[in-house]
């Protein structure tokens, strides 16, 4: 059997709470990374969230390219996320066991903006883990390190699939299967992913080394999907064909 867990960015949406109910009727346990701006109108739903056994991280409060920001104002954008996602853990009663981050973009913040890291996926792959500002970068692996956050010990991943160093060894949350769905009717899309067909496609292709293994037994992945609104009925498709697919969703340990 087919093993993942299941991640979730840029929430919470309008549709966020019926998007929990949707997850919670079939048991699938999940961690959604929440924009702070985003937190701020939608407490109760996240707090409801929470009370229903979901885990909510650190997605910055403005979801900008950390390669945008000075050092300090990446600080903040995690400061102010935190002290917000606390006060949610607080009214709902429910302790904070883990604090959990990932950067929007996965952009840690190592390049010289976020168009440069951007431009780094066209070059050859030996680029793509090359730091222009790596100083910085590991500043905020150890300012994350100091406020709690730590990496989930993600279980039975096989490494050999995956060109990322620091896929499991840094501070925050990366992924090994990225459902793209918020490709959705844009005229830029690569690889036709603007079709909901193209993009539900990717379940079942088997490209393990290019970031499909949803079809290797061999490894766990850690699956991102969005909570945005214009794709929720995509969003319910999604996990509709994870189920019939069998895989089997993990808590995040």
């Amino acid at each position: 059997m087919k093993s993942a867990y299941l991640t979730i960015d840029d929430a919470p949406s309008q549709d966020f709470a019926a998007k929990v109910d949707f997850l919670h009727q079939r048991n699938i346990p999940a961690l959604f990374f929440c924009v702070g701006e985003f937190i701020e109108p939608h407490l109760s739903e996240v707090e409801y969230a929470i009370q229903n056994g979901f885990l909510i991280g650190n997605h910055s409060f403005h979801h900008p390219h950390f390669s945008d920001l000075t050092l300090e104002d990446c600080k903040g954008e995690i400061r102010e996320t935190d002290e917000l996602i606390d006060q949610v853990y607080s009214r709902s009663g429910v302790a904070r066991q883990a604090r959990y981050f990932r950067f929007p973009y996965f952009d840690t913040g190592g390049d010289a903006s976020g168009q440069a890291y951007e431009a780094k996926w066209s070059r050859p792959r030996s680029d793509w883990f090359q730091y222009e500002f790596g100083d910085k970068r590991l500043a905020l692996q150890e300012y994350l390190q100091n406020l709690g956050y730590r990496q989930p010990a993600f279980d039975g991943i096989n490494l050999r699939y995956s060109d990322d160093p620091d896929l499991l060894n840094g501070v925050d949350v990366h992924c090994t299967f990225d459902q793209a769905e918020y490709w959705l009717d844009k005229r830029d899309a690569p690889w036709g992913l603007s079709n909901e067909d193209a993009i539900l496609a990717r379940i079942d292709e088997d490209f393990p080394y290019e970031g499909r293994s949803l079809n290797r037994p061999d490894t766990v992945d850690i699956i991102l999907v969005h909570d945005h609104e214009k794709t929720t009925e995509l969003f319910y498709r999604i996990i509709t064909r994870y189920v019939e697919k069998d895989i089997r969703f993990l808590p995040i340990p």
